[in-house]
């Protein structure tokens, strides 16, 4: 009767050991709207809110809402996938969502874990062989995703050696979100600062929405081990899974004939139900400045005639 005050946002210490971890503090889902093309894509979560505090031990996020504008005709910030040690990428990746939901734990002892989920609009760029295909199509698409999650986390290495940062994706899912658009979740271990049996989480969410372009919805368990901390990884799940589950797309009528284009000439429309892991990390060369040598020695056979 009284966890509306155990469990308020607000911390008056830090203490690491706990039993019990609760959140988000508004835990009613809010039925949210993205207009995206002619296309509305709806889910439903809880009300965002900060952790208050006299001593500086609050947390807050600075949150980015689309709001009702279009979100393939919006201008938002645009983001670098990658490092140095892979390729360019082919796609121009934009945020154009983020918000987080903060868990506590009783009696103001402050956050315990939180949950951040960032909405992205994956284009691609004119020189891209993506620019040409259709993502649509189910082949062209898994090929999307595989490749933007190489250039995300594949090149990247464990600090200087030759271990991955990264393995995935995990726990491939293919989930219909309207009557001919299918979704994939995925799941993204981050094993670089422990190990395989101990990582932690980035859930990631991909469907297409236009012939060159898809978004991905990616939930962050911040750093949370989602293994050896079942205190703390058990309300993010049930969170995160809740609002997956409530994802839904309402496809325009241009969408609609832009897939039945592909669907015109395409036998099996279906995302593939499996998909492996990726061998990472990726050895990647880059391309040698230099002008090509060439053999300037004789040909003795010609020199003979």
């Amino acid at each position: 009767m009284l966890d509306w005050i155990k469990y308020l946002p607000f911390s008056i210490k830090y203490k690491k050991a706990v039993s019990d971890v609760r959140g988000p503090y508004f835990s009613k889902p809010i039925k949210r709207k993205w207009l995206l093309g002619d296309n509305e894509l709806m889910f439903s979560a809880p009300k965002p809110n900060s952790i208050y505090s006299l001593s500086h031990s609050g947390s807050k996020i600075e949150r980015v809402n689309p709001i009702n504008n279009n979100i393939l005709e919006g201008c938002w910030e645009t983001l670098y996938p990658g490092n140095e040690r892979g390729p360019e990428s082919d796609w121009l990746t934009q945020l154009f969502y983020f918000d987080a939901w903060f868990f506590v734990g009783p009696w103001f002892i402050g956050e315990q874990a939180r949950l951040k989920v960032s909405g992205i609009l994956n284009t691609a760029i004119e020189s891209s062989n993506f620019y040409t295909g259709n993502l649509f199509h189910p082949k062209v698409f898994e090929s999307a995703v595989a490749n933007i999650l190489d250039i995300t986390y594949g090149y990247k290495r464990n600090g200087s050696g030759k271990l991955a940062h990264y393995r995935g994706p995990l726990n491939w899912k293919v989930i219909p979100i309207s009557s001919c658009v299918e979704s994939v979740v995925c799941d993204i271990h981050c094993i670089g600062n422990s190990s395989k049996d101990n990582p932690t989480l980035l859930r990631k969410v991909f469907f297409p929405i236009s012939p060159t372009q898809f978004v991905c919805i990616n939930f962050d368990f911040g750093g949370t081990e989602i293994y050896n901390d079942k205190i703390r990884s058990e309300p993010l799940f049930k969170l995160c899974d809740s609002i997956i589950n409530s994802i839904t797309l309402e496809v325009g009528e241009a969408t609609k004939a832009e897939w039945g284009k592909v669907k015109a000439t395409c036998t099996e429309m279906h995302v593939t139900n499996t998909f492996g892991e990726l061998p990472w990390p990726i050895k990647y060369e880059k391309p040698s400045r230099s002008r090509n040598e060439f053999d300037v020695t004789p040909n003795q056979k010609k020199l003979a005639t």
